[in-house]
């Protein structure tokens, strides 16, 4: 049960009674009366000792500011790291070949790989299905041509 300060309107004696949520509703509506012992009623004081901190906004802190700063602290870290993981991963970078040899677009690329294709599959099954086969490969090349 909560602790409320009380105070005697006749003798001033100050102290402390114990009270249920019930009661402290009746005596603050004025359906209860307390006594005190020098026979007075007893009204209730506020005290406001009990309070060991209190939650405020500003420079020093507070709920409010604390989140603010914290959501800006994180804020500003996720672009520090961001930057940071630019900075020393290097993007992968496709460099145009065909089989290993560099060349110096993917277009040479592609016209390598469809002239090699068609050289291979010609001779071995006709120019009708070396020339499907050419194509086939060179096409493989298209989504890396701008």
């Amino acid at each position: 049960m909560p602790v409320y300060n009380t105070e005697c309107k006749d003798c001033q004696k100050r102290e402390d009674r114990k009270l249920t949520f019930a009661q402290y509703d009746l005596v603050k509506d004025g359906d209860l009366i307390l006594d005190c012992t020098c026979g007075g009623h007893v009204q209730l004081v506020f005290d406001p000792g009990g309070v060991d901190f209190v939650l405020k906004d500003g420079e020093s802190g507070g709920w409010v500011s604390k989140a603010a700063k914290e959501n800006a602290y994180r804020a500003d870290r996720r672009r520090v790291m961001t930057q940071r993981q630019r900075d020393h991963v290097s993007p992968n970078r496709l460099q145009p070949n065909f089989q290993g040899q560099v060349t110096s677009s993917w277009e040479e690329a592609r016209d390598l790989a469809h002239k090699s294709t068609y050289e291979k599959v010609k001779g071995e099954h006709g120019v009708g299905a070396a020339s499907e086969a050419a194509s086939k490969s060179a096409k493989t090349y298209d989504p890396l041509i701008k």
